[in-house]
């Protein structure tokens, strides 16, 4: 896959793309919704939290981090990570 150099086009992908996500709920809705019942600041921090994650790695990736992640061992480490904190998200 050719990477993107226009920012704006890499903007709209990572919009598009976000887009996706949002539709369909997965583990940051589910804490989202638990929390939310506990404290009416809770949906807020999330979201908050949420794209101080985010941002960072969609600059990181435009500005050249993507290489990195095209590696099959950087693959492997991310997918077991996030594993291992889904299982701890369904614990907590």
């Amino acid at each position: 896959m050719e990477p993107i150099n226009d920012l704006p086009w890499f903007l709209a992908s990572v919009a598009v793309i976000s887009l996706s996500g949002v539709m369909a709920p997965g583990p940051v809705f589910a804490v989202t919704i638990a929390k939310g019942y506990e404290d009416k600041k809770a949906g807020a921090l999330i979201a908050v939290g949420h794209g101080a994650i985010e941002i960072p790695l969609i600059l990181l990736l435009f500005f050249g981090l993507s290489e990195l992640f095209r590696s099959a061992l950087t693959q492997k480490i991310v997918g077991l990570l996030g594993g291992v904190i889904l299982i701890y998200m369904g614990f907590g």
